[in-house]
Formats: structure tokens, sequence, C-alpha cells
């Protein structure tokens, strides 16, 4: 069973302590600046197990170095815990911490 569609408040509250995420048109957005395109691509391909063990993809997007991600639940129309876990995964994958 797919998980429910957040409420405004959750993701408010969860984007408060996740500074490195913003909220666009519903979905959540990050991006990563790194030291060289081979490294961004690597990130991109890193990304894959999180990906696969979650059953949930990304919208990714790689410009030289840097690598925006955008995630949502399509068959919700807006953020579940889905994308709250792939989100937090990514952070743990590249170090960031959480604010």
């Amino acid at each position: 069973m797919r998980p429910r569609r957040l409420t405004d408040q959750e993701v408010d509250g969860w984007l408060a302590a996740h500074s490195s995420w913003r909220l666009v048109e519903g979905h959540l957005v990050s991006d990563w600046h790194l030291p060289s395109h081979r490294e961004a691509a690597q990130f991109v391909i890193d990304q894959v197990p999180i990906a696969d063990r979650l059953d949930h993809h990304a919208v990714i997007t790689l410009v030289y170095r840097d690598v925006r991600v955008e995630l949502w639940t399509h068959d919700r129309d807006g953020l579940t815990e889905l994308d709250l876990a792939y989100a937090e995964a990514l952070d743990v994958l590249t170090g960031r911490p959480e604010t």
C-alpha cells in the first residue's frame, strides 16, 4: 500500500529541520554543486540504490558539476513519507547535516 499524502503542516515541520531542501510547486527540491562533472555523475549513480530500496524515483538533472533532485509522489499528487525518506537518505549519502 502506498503512503498517504502529507499535510502542509507535516511538510513545513520537516522543511524546518532540513534547510537544504525547499518546496517548489509542491515538490521537494535540493541542489548540489560538486567539484567536478565526474563527481556529479557519480552522485547520480550512487543514489540509485536508494531509489531501488524505496521503489521511488526522483527527477534528477545533471548539468556539468550541478545536480538538482526533485521529489514528489506522482500517484498522491504531493509529498509522502517516501519523499522525506529519499531526501534524508540523500543527505546521509552526501554528508549533509540536518539543521
